[in-house]
């Protein structure tokens, strides 16, 4: 059976061009991963507050010694940049945002992909010139495991990446149907899971998490919850007309929902785990 492919275009995101020598390790300080500015890659990585609730995410993309390029969510932005501004002193860092680029989401409905074109080994940003123009490909994941392959490129080549992607057998999700995927596959993504009101291990996402490198803010409130099993909540997916009796659970909350599901924060005691 082949698998659908499909391609989605976020209107959500911002740009930022990440310069200055302090950069990444102030960026290390105050987020949960490892950001690795030496090899050409892409680190996603959480800002967590004081009290180890989300900030916002970032994807760090690595591409050379002249181009490191941090997207985040555009309702988090202000309040992201404000934060990173509080904790920088004498340091040499600069954020400025970048007009004119576009990114598209490539995957399909298996958490794993095998995209060829678009991707060499591993997960690697990929410069590919084509008679419009260059984009850049790397292989990354919704914040969830779920993989995917994106495409950062020049807006004017909207058009024409998109004919390539039709030919080569992806199908555009828009909006809607966008949101029901991620529903269903419990990928959290956007301003209404990623945000204050949420630690990062509420929502699955330990494996962005480096429990092993130095400190970062909100590090010892994660680690204690981590250590100790402390979380109390987590996301998942419900059907909403069969899960009535978790969808009203006290202190539950509900982030996206279309017609049939929801993603949804629940208190773990009422899952049978």
């Amino acid at each position: 059976l082949m698998q659908q492919k499909y391609f989605y275009q976020p209107t959500n995101i911002v740009f930022l061009s990440l310069k200055g020598n302090d950069s990444v390790d102030l960026i290390n300080r105050l987020s949960t991963n490892n950001v690795d500015i030496d090899k050409n890659g892409i680190t996603q990585t959480i800002f967590t507050n004081e009290n180890g609730r989300i900030i916002d995410i970032a994807s760090i993309w690595n591409i050379d010694a002249n181009n490191t390029t941090f997207i985040c969510n555009f309702e988090n932005k202000k309040t992201l940049i404000e934060w990173i501004d509080k904790f920088t002193f004498d340091e040499e860092i600069e954020l400025n945002e970048i007009e004119g680029l576009n990114l598209i989401h490539l995957f399909n409905d298996s958490q794993n992909i095998n995209f060829d074109n678009f991707i060499s080994s591993g997960q690697v940003i990929n410069k590919i010139e084509k008679q419009f123009g260059h984009f850049y490909s790397g292989k990354t994941s919704f914040y969830s495991k779920h993989e995917s392959v994106d495409l950062i490129f020049n807006k004017d080549n909207e058009i024409e990446l998109k004919k390539i992607l039709s030919a080569e057998g992806f199908n555009e999700l828009n909006e809607k149907q966008f949101k029901s995927f991620r529903i269903k596959k419990t990928i959290p993504y956007g301003v209404n899971e990623i945000n204050s009101l949420f630690n990062p291990l509420e929502l699955n996402l330990i494996h962005l998490i480096d429990f092993e490198k130095g400190c970062y803010i909100g590090q010892e409130v994660i680690a204690r919850l981590d250590t100790y099993n402390k979380v109390q909540k987590k996301l998942i997916t419900l059907n909403k007309k069969t899960s009535e009796n978790l969808l009203n659970s006290a202190g539950s909350q509900i982030t996206s929902q279309d017609d049939d599901n929801c993603m949804i924060v629940v208190r773990k005691k009422f899952l049978n785990i």
